[in-house]
């Protein structure tokens, strides 16, 4: 104990450094997991993460603190996950926070490390295409309880006021979908490639929006296992560092929301560019929360990847900014509430450890991640780097 208190406080006085060393991602599906349980899918993006990144299995009695990010009804996940696993944790917990509860999860992980309290933190988001769905909670939303319903809103308020088309939001759905096929994990890999056309005449589900405007629920499971800087540089040829972090949340009422902006999304960001000293077109890659294709424009704006109003024309090619969701993103790799979070952060570091294959970003080394939740009332921003 004596010992743990004096490395917490050597951390605290000088800084630590805190990198990401190891990623896995499960196939994100509907019908492939039916007869596993989810602590299985779960295992599946631990068990992809020590192939993928050629750890040794032992490394797996150094992992001292275990997070698991799901919405799932049963009880004590990370325990259980724990026993699974054969792993002897100090600190096993679990985070909920609905969509954004993966990236939350990494941050506590971030927190027990820079603590002092873990040197080797594993972070496993996971969840079924049946949880997370609705928040039984505002009573300002009456009967549109359905994320859906608030989406719309903000479609509606972002085409008032500065002009957003249809069309602009198809284009969002078209370049997702392109770059899901060239990921063999995504729930779209083996689609056919979607045009404007398409999307525009996909099903309606809520005016303005369009089948294809929506994200689609999925079973899913991302790792990403975090390490204390000699640890990290020790087990690791290219660990990806934890630049900076911000995190807001204003509840859960969408009666607190100006429908032109994200509150949440501007406050997080404003916070995780002050400590990373990052400006936003210093960012190469992004992973945005584009669980519906306005919500990926607003992001941008959000952001500061363009100005208020912009996004539309960023989503034509018309104003430059990062490459955005290059695994497919919500709307491409599927939505597994408790996994997305995780999932954005491994496409991140997948780009920046340049193991992305053909859908590698050229000369990427500043990624950011966007994950956000309840109406965009929530929101967390991640900001990695590789030096």
């Amino acid at each position: 104990m004596l010992s743990m208190v004096i490395r917490m406080v050597a951390r605290m006085s000088r800084g630590v450094d805190v990198a990401i060393v190891g990623y896995g991602v499960s196939k994100f599906n509907r019908g492939e997991y039916s007869n596993h349980s989810l602590y299985e899918l779960a295992l599946r993006s631990v068990v992809d993460m020590f192939n993928t990144m050629g750890f040794d299995m032992d490394l797996k009695d150094r992992i001292d603190a275990l997070i698991t990010s799901t919405t799932y009804s049963k009880a004590y996940t990370a325990s259980i996950l724990v026993d699974m696993l054969g792993i002897r944790a100090r600190i096993v917990n679990r985070v909920e926070s609905m969509c954004s509860s993966g990236a939350d999860a990494l941050v506590a992980a971030y927190s027990y490390i820079a603590s002092g309290l873990s040197d080797l933190a594993l972070v496993v988001g996971f969840d079924s295409h049946t949880s997370g769905l609705l928040l039984d909670w505002d009573i300002a939303r009456g009967d549109m309880r359905h994320p859906a319903h608030w989406a719309a809103l903000y479609a509606k308020r972002h085409m008032h006021e500065f002009g957003t088309t249809r069309e602009q939001l198809a284009m969002v759905a078209v370049k997702n979908r392109r770059s899901a096929m060239a990921n063999g994990k995504a729930y779209f890999s083996s689609s056919d490639a979607i045009t404007v056309d398409d999307v525009l005449n996909s099903k309606p589900v809520v005016e303005p929006l369009r089948l294809y405007d929506c994200s689609i629920a999925c079973n899913g499971a991302a790792s990403i296992l975090l390490a204390d800087a000699d640890t990290a540089k020790s087990i690791c040829k290219e660990p990806v560092w934890i630049k900076g972090i911000g995190s807001s949340s204003i509840g859960a009422s969408i009666n607190s929301i100006n429908l032109t902006e994200m509150h949440a999304t501007i406050d997080a960001a404003r916070q995780a560019y002050g400590m990373s000293g990052i400006r936003p077109e210093m960012v190469d890659v992004a992973q945005l929360h584009d669980s519906f294709t306005i919500l990926e424009i607003m992001a941008y704006e959000d952001l500061g990847f363009v100005s208020k109003g912009e996004g539309g024309y960023a989503a034509e090619g018309k104003v430059s900014i990062p490459a955005v969701n290059t695994d497919g993103g919500i709307l491409g790799r599927g939505h597994s509430s408790g996994a997305t979070g995780t999932a954005q952060i491994a496409e991140v570091a997948i780009q920046l450890m340049h193991k992305a294959g053909s859908r590698q970003v050229r000369d990427c080394s500043i990624g950011l991640v966007h994950n956000m939740a309840a109406a965009g009332t929530h929101a967390t921003v991640i900001i990695l780097g590789v030096n």
